[in-house]
């Protein structure tokens, strides 16, 4: 583990997601599954090491990568 979110590449606070089956992945078909569940599907991982507000994002059905980092960017500015 690098110790680095593997969707938004921060290296702080990061945790693991991890989903009980691969077959969990695929609701639908892959052009409707957000990014983190891709990138699960794509590596055959049921683990993916994520920043907490990255996890909290998969948890809320955010689209993580770009909420992330978007709440990033306003919190410097404020």
């Amino acid at each position: 583990m690098s110790g680095r979110c593997e969707l938004c590449k921060t290296q702080t606070e990061v945790e693991v997601h991890h989903i009980r089956r691969l077959s969990d992945l695929r609701p639908g078909s892959k052009a409707e599954q957000p990014d983190w569940a891709k990138q699960m599907a794509s590596r055959r991982r049921k683990t993916l090491i994520v920043c907490r507000e990255c996890h909290n994002g998969i948890h809320s059905g955010l689209s993580v990568r770009q909420d992330s980092m978007e709440s990033t960017l306003e919190s410097r500015v404020r």
